[in-house]
């Protein structure tokens, strides 16, 4: 496995140097909320690593951790590899004397050049979940726990992968009518709130800045589900719409109360629960890592009909690569 070799490579690179203890996270927008699930596991599951750092690339730059040094991992992302603010990143990584892998779609772009391992990631209608993005950052994370510390959880979470291209594919086939409601309902709405919670928050912060706010121009905003009930339950009406991911695991009481409290409150409910889409094929101590990488997958189609009934396609951009900024 790729992501295998590369963690042993790079612990092995770092042996006499006192090896790997701190990982940090960099890249911006979609790309860093990718990460998210990566960042969950190594805080919930290591009991090793001093410091597990998630960055947005231009603050990792300007407020730079002080604790980034040679005994770093930098794991860094641009989507197609010129994002100019990810690559800064990488480079001060690299002048710091951190271990760096840079992840692209794009083989050969200028990220790769700054990275010590590349990881070349799927993307597109035709991809592969298990190759994504976010799947092959998850594998890099597993790899790294495992292989510093050994993780309990580490066979299951390899049939995990194994069996997700297969999940997703059947939950896209159930969806498609609700997928069509929703863009039914909501083809005229102005703000559209998203919420998650644990390694799922970062599916909801996607969709609320990548896609509401960046290719649908619909003003929006990500709730963590553990914070609904400390200021944000009282936008709660029946005329406002809300987008809750559901995930497995431990933090699903936490979506299941705000989904409660909606259904008391609220009237433009929309769920998207892990549950009815077949997370319990994969075992219950992982389950809870891949609910971001079904859900994400998931609310694709979502997305694909809000734009297909709006007109609005999802590569219309006002500023995005058109302007200086």
């Amino acid at each position: 496995m790729l992501e295998e070799q590369i963690i042993a490579d790079i612990l092995k690179a770092k042996k006499d140097v006192g090896g790997i203890d701190k990982v940090f996270f960099t890249a911006c927008g979609g790309s860093i909320a990718a990460f998210y699930p990566c960042k969950f596991l190594l805080e919930s599951e290591s009991r090793k690593l001093r410091r597990i750092g998630y960055y947005s690339a231009n603050e990792f730059v300007h407020a730079t951790p002080a604790s980034l040094d040679k005994n770093s991992l930098v794991i860094a992302c641009s989507h197609q590899g010129t994002t100019p603010e990810t690559i800064e990143a990488i480079k001060l990584a690299r002048s710091k004397g951190a271990s760096t892998i840079a992840f692209s779609y794009a083989e050969g772009s200028e990220i790769t050049k700054y990275g010590d391992r590349t990881i070349i990631y799927e993307w597109g209608p035709a991809s592969s979940e298990a190759q994504q993005k976010a799947s092959k950052g998850l594998r890099i994370a597993i790899e790294v726990l495992n292989q510093l510390e050994g993780w309990k959880y580490y066979d299951a979470a390899m049939k995990g992968f194994e069996a997700l291209d297969s999940v997703v594919t059947r939950a896209k086939e159930m969806v498609r009518p609700a997928a069509r409601k929703f863009a039914q309902e909501n083809a005229l709405e102005k703000l559209i709130y998203t919420i998650g919670s644990g390694a799922s928050f970062g599916s909801a912060y996607i969709e609320d800045i990548c896609i509401l706010k960046e290719m649908q121009w619909i003003h929006s905003s990500s709730i963590h589900s553990g914070e609904f009930f400390h200021g944000p339950l009282e936008i709660a009406d029946t005329q406002t719409p809300f987008l809750l991911f559901l995930s497995e695991g431990r933090t699903r009481p936490l979506d299941e109360r705000v989904l409660s409290f909606l259904k008391r409150y609220a009237a433009k409910i929309y769920t998207i629960d892990v549950r009815d889409l077949g997370i319990n094929v994969i075992d219950d101590t992982v389950s809870e890592y891949f609910s971001p990488l079904v859900l994400t997958n998931i609310v694709a189609l979502y997305n694909e009909e809000l734009a297909y009934i709006r007109k609005h396609p999802l590569m219309t951009r006002r500023y995005m690569w058109k302007v200086k900024y």
